[in-house]
């Protein structure tokens, strides 16, 4: 964020310190759940070296999907997401074009329900060029303005992939008043939907006998 707020100095600064870090660390590849790290280290980086090879969690996810735990109403060990609406974030979407990925993680664990803005005309999260630190915005925010669309889809969870999205619907979620509807959606990154997926240690147990 600090080349976004036009802090270049620090931004090299850190660069070239994360760039020896994972030099020394020899590290050859990287999974980051943040789509704005991906980007930052892939393309922003490159002024200052060339870093490992990095990847957001989504697309490692669908790329071994057959591999990850699916909720069923047939499985009495797992609870089924009934209905999932999905957040694209702009640096996954508009910036990567990365949007069937997270939707086929998505799909794994209910229902999948689109907001009405949505894949390359997805509303922004609020968070973008810094207004996550900053807080400036004038009149409602952005945030809100999303999170009541989210939650109007009538979906019982919202997903995000990107834990800006996270941050400023946590908070925009919970502001949703009475009179708008039902109770808010619950809120939960991708890998927190496959993750409820997996098998308890007694569940696992028992299968493997």
């Amino acid at each position: 964020m600090h080349r976004r707020l036009g802090n270049d100095l620090v931004f090299q600064t850190l660069a070239e310190q994360g760039l020896s870090a994972l030099e020394t660390a020899k590290v050859q590849k990287i999974v980051a759940i943040c789509p704005h790290c991906v980007r930052t280290i892939a393309n922003d980086w490159r002024d200052f070296g060339i870093a490992p090879t990095i990847e957001h969690h989504s697309e490692f996810m669908a790329r071994h999907k057959s591999r990850l735990p699916q909720l069923t109403t047939h499985n009495s060990q797992l609870t089924t997401e009934k209905s999932i609406v999905y957040h694209d974030p702009c640096y996954l979407g508009r910036y990567r074009d990365i949007y069937e990925a997270p939707r086929d993680i998505v799909a794994l664990a209910g229902t999948l329900v689109e907001a009405p803005r949505s894949h390359e005309r997805s509303f922004c999260c609020g968070a973008g060029g810094g207004l996550a630190f900053l807080g400036e915005e004038a009149g409602e925010r952005v945030s809100h303005v999303r999170a009541r669309e989210l939650a109007a889809t009538g979906a019982q969870t919202v997903a995000t992939a990107c834990p800006f999205c996270n941050t400023m619907f946590r908070d925009a979620l919970t502001a949703i008043s009475p009179q708008d509807g039902p109770a808010p959606p619950q809120l939960l990154d991708i890998a927190q939907l496959t993750a409820r997926a997996l098998p308890s240690r007694a569940a696992a147990a028992a299968l493997s006998q």
